[in-house]
C-alpha cells in the first residue's frame, strides 16, 4: 500500500459477503477498516473517530446511504467520500456525485488495483480540498486583518483630518483693517496644503501657504511641523524680542535647515507674507509656489514676482524678502498647485492667464472663488487644493 493512502477508512455497508470481500481487501491494502452496517451508526463514528476516508454504500433502503453522504459532505473537514453500490447504474453515480462522493467504485470487485486506484484518487482530491480550504480560510483570515487595518487606518485618518482642521485659523479673520479668508479641498482625509494667519505684536501680520510634496499622513505631518514652527518664532517675537518671524525670506531659510534636519524626503513650497498694519506694506518672499501669488488692484489681476528654491532640497537654497504696497481695495489671492488641475484649459500658461482673469474682479472670499472653480461640485479632487485670500478693506 501507498504511504499516501489514508491509514483508517469508515465503511459504511450492508453486512453481507461483498462487505467481507471489501473489507479483506482493504486490509490487504494496508488500510485501516472500521466497519458499520448500520446508517444511524455511522455519523457518530465520522465525528469521533479519526477517520481519514469514506467509503458509503447508497443502496441501503430509503435513501439512507445517500442521505449519509449528503451529510458527511457537508462537513467541514472535506474529507474524500466515496460512493459504492451493487447497481451498474448511471443514475446511481449521478446521485452519489451530486450528493457530494468525490469517487464512486461498483461492486463487487475483487481487483486490488482498481479499488487502490478509486483510494488513491479519491485522496489527491480530499488533499486538494483540503489545501483549498487551508488556502480560503487564511485568504479570509487575511482578509479580515485587512479590513481590520482598514478601517482602523480610516479612523485614524478621520481623527487626524479632525485634528488638521483645529490646526487651521478661523475663517473669515479681520485683522486691523485686512480680511483673511481660507478654502481647502484635501484629496485625501489628509491635506499636504496648509494655510495660517495671525497678528505678530500689535503692528504686524503674517500669513503663509504651504503645499508639501506628496499627499496623506506624512506630508500632513509636515504641515503640522511648519504651523508649530511659526508659532515658536511668534513666541520668539513676544518674549525673546527675536523679529525672525517678520522676515519671511528669515522664516523660509529656518524651515529649509529644519526639514533637511529631519530627513524625511519631504520638500514643501511656500509663500510666506508679512503685513505692516501702519504703513500697509507687505513682505513676501515666494519658495518655488506655483501659481504665484496674485495681486489685483482696481480691476487688474499681476502675479507677485521674485520666486525662489523650494523648502525642504538644498542645503545652500537662498530666499529673499521682497516689499510692494497694499493699497485700500487690494486682494491678494494664493494658491496650491492642486487649483491648476481643475483649470479648464491646455497649457500652463493659458491656465495662469485664466487664472488672472478670473482674479481681476477682484473677489474677496475664497468661499466665492472655491464657487467659482466649481470646487464644490468636486467629488475626489486630483490633488489637494488650497485658497487663501487677503483684502484690504
Amino acid at each position: 500500500m501507498n504511504n499516501s493512502l489514508p491509514h483508517r477508512i469508515l465503511l459504511v455497508q450492508q453486512a453481507d459477503a461483498i462487505q467481507a470481500q471489501l473489507v479483506a481487501s482493504l486490509e490487504q491494502l494496508g488500510m485501516d477498516v472500521v466497519p458499520i452496517a448500520d446508517c444511524a451508526l455511522a455519523m457518530p463514528s465520522f465525528r469521533e473517530d479519526d477517520i481519514d476516508i469514506v467509503m458509503i454504500d447508497i443502496d441501503f433502503p430509503d435513501d439512507r446511504g445517500i442521505d449519509l453522504l449528503g451529510k458527511m459532505a457537508a462537513d467541514p473537514r472535506e474529507l474524500p467520500l466515496i460512493g459504492l453500490s451493487r447497481r451498474k447504474s448511471m443514475a446511481d453515480v449521478l446521485a452519489a456525485v451530486r450528493h457530494g462522493a468525490s469517487d464512486y467504485l461498483m461492486l463487487p470487485t475483487e481487483k486490488l488495483a482498481v479499488i487502490k486506484h478509486v483510494l488513491d484518487r479519491a485522496l489527491e482530491r480530499g488533499a486538494l480540498k483540503r489545501e483549498n480550504l487551508a488556502y480560503r480560510n487564511k485568504l479570509e483570515s487575511a482578509n479580515r486583518e485587512l479590513l481590520e487595518s482598514l478601517t482602523l487606518l480610516q479612523q485614524d485618518q478621520q481623527a487626524g483630518k479632525h485634528v488638521q482642521q483645529l490646526l487651521l485659523p478661523d475663517t473669515p479673520k479681520q485683522i486691523s483693517n485686512y480680511q483673511f479668508c481660507h478654502y481647502i479641498l484635501p484629496s485625501l482625509y489628509l491635506s499636504g496644503d496648509f494655510v495660517d494667519y495671525f497678528v505678530v505684536g500689535e503692528d504686524h501680520a503674517v500669513f503663509f501657504v504651504a503645499d508639501v510634496s506628496g499627499h496623506g499622513a506624512s506630508s500632513a505631518f509636515v504641515t503640522v511641523f511648519l504651523k508649530n514652527l511659526f508659532a515658536r518664532k511668534r513666541s520668539d517675537f513676544l518674549h525673546r524680542g527675536s523679529t525672525a518671524i517678520l522676515s519671511p525670506a528669515k522664516m523660509l531659510a529656518i524651515a529649509n535647515r529644519e526639514l533637511l534636519e529631519m530627513g524625511i524626503g519631504k520638500h514643501v513650497t511656500l509663500c510666506v507674507g508679512a503685513f505692516d498694519l501702519k504703513c500697509n506694506q507687505l513682505s513676501y518672499s515666494v519658495a518655488g509656489h506655483l501659481p504665484a501669488p496674485v495681486l489685483a488692484v482696481n480691476g487688474t489681476a499681476t502675479f507677485l514676482p521674485e520666486h525662489d528654491m523650494p523648502v525642504g532640497l538644498f542645503t545652500d537654497a537662498q530666499f529673499s524678502d521682497h516689499m510692494i504696497s497694499f493699497p485700500p481695495g487690494a486682494v491678494l489671492s494664493l494658491f496650491s498647485d492642486g487649483i491648476l488641475e481643475v483649470l479648464n484649459s491646455d497649457t500652463l500658461e493659458n491656465k495662469e492667464q485664466l487664472l488672472l482673469d478670473l482674479l481681476k474682479q477682484g473677489q474677496n472670499s475664497s468661499i466665492e472663488l472655491a464657487e467659482v472653480f466649481g470646487l464644490f461640485d468636486i467629488d475626489e479632487a486630483p490633488d489637494d487644493i488650497a485658497i487663501l485670500v487677503v483684502s484690504r478693506l
